[in-house]
Order: C-alpha cells, then sequence, then structure tokens
C-alpha cells in the first residue's frame, strides 16, 4: 500500500522541520556539527550552548588499515596505512549550502566538528566530538520537496582527524576527564 507524505505524522518525518525542532519548542539536541570557513563559524543553531552549531541529522564515517598479505596465518602483513573514506552528513538547508557549492569550485578547505551530547548532568553535555582539519567538501546533494524542510547532505575529505570520548562521574555527574585519538592522514601517523 503506497505511503502518502502526507499520511505521515509531521513529528515522524524523516526530515523535521528544524524551525520546530531547533527552536522556542526544543531546548536540545544530541547531534551538531559545526563548520569554519575562513576562520569563521558558519553554522547556527537556537540551543542553548550551541548557537555556533548546527543540528544535524546524521553521520557516516569509515576509518580504516589496508592490509596485505595472507590474513589466514598468524604472521598478518600490513602495509600500517591508514585511511579514511569521504564523511557525509546531512542538515537542513541555510547559508551552508552557498559556501558548500563555493569551496567545491574553489578548491578551498574548512574545519569541520561533529557533537555527540547527552543528557547527563543536564541537557547537551559532550560525550563525543570529532574533529577534522583542512576537510574538502567533495560533493554536495539537496533534498528539496515541497512542504518539507530542504535539507543538504555533504560529503567531505580531511586531512586530520580528532576524536575525544568525554568521561563523567556517575555519582555526581560531573566531567571526569576525556580520551584522545590523533590520526594525520598526509604523514599516515597517530597518537
Amino acid at each position: 500500500m503506497p505511503i502518502s507524505i502526507m499520511n505521515i505524522d509531521k513529528n515522524a518525518t524523516i526530515i523535521s522541520n528544524a524551525g520546530e525542532r531547533d527552536g522556542s519548542k526544543s531546548s536540545s539536541a544530541d547531534l551538531f556539527a559545526t563548520i569554519k570557513y575562513s576562520g569563521k563559524e558558519i553554522t547556527s543553531s537556537k540551543v542553548t550552548g550551541y548557537e555556533k552549531w548546527a543540528v544535524i541529522h546524521g553521520v557516516k564515517m569509515n576509518v580504516w588499515r589496508h592490509e596485505t598479505g595472507d590474513v589466514s596465518n598468524s604472521a598478518v602483513n600490513s602495509s600500517a596505512f591508514l585511511g579514511m573514506d569521504e564523511i557525509e552528513f546531512t542538515l537542513p538547508c541555510s547559508d551552508i549550502d552557498l559556501v558548500a557549492i563555493e569551496t567545491i569550485a574553489k578548491g578551498q578547505t574548512v574545519d569541520i566538528t561533529f557533537m555527540k551530547t547527552g543528557n547527563i548532568g543536564g541537557h547537551s553535555v559532550p560525550i563525543e566530538s570529532f574533529d577534522f582539519k583542512w576537510a574538502q567538501i567533495v560533493s554536495t546533494f539537496f533534498l528539496i520537496q515541497t512542504a518539507i524542510t530542504p535539507s543538504i547532505t555533504i560529503r567531505f575529505k580531511a586531512k586530520q582527524i580528532e576524536v575525544k570520548r568525554f568521561a563523567y562521574d556517575a555519582d555526581s555527574q560531573k566531567a571526569a576527564g576525556q580520551k584522545v585519538y590523533f590520526i594525520d592522514f598526509v604523514t599516515n601517523t597517530s597518537k
């Protein structure tokens, strides 16, 4: 049986209305991105504490290590080559769509950070962040439909990634440090 988008409850649509979700009707979100272009944040939201971040719908990324040789025996031969596929994320359209097109056309880079948050002793405290330096946007996909907030999916490659996992004390719910891992895909080093 075919389903029309008009028959689906507006609060259950896959592409939500950012004005309702990221405005006065919402006090928090759980996944954000910030994009810096020429050193200036071009993202924004109305979520307290994340005014320079955009609320995003999701992220896809894949970090890998190239292995060579016969992996069926105990002596795995590794090339020690680290790589990352293109990263993809989706968010509501804004001025970001024009910047994405401009950086593709001019071959310029941006810095992009993703932040996963949660409700630990309050709304929207950081749980994990992914910080990408010298990211080149390689494609943009627009989804524009009647009666649905337009969205843009951005795909990019980055030269560096730093991943942070934030820890909280179970009893006091206060910050208890963080774990950090860094990979430079240009020099093929990590720490």
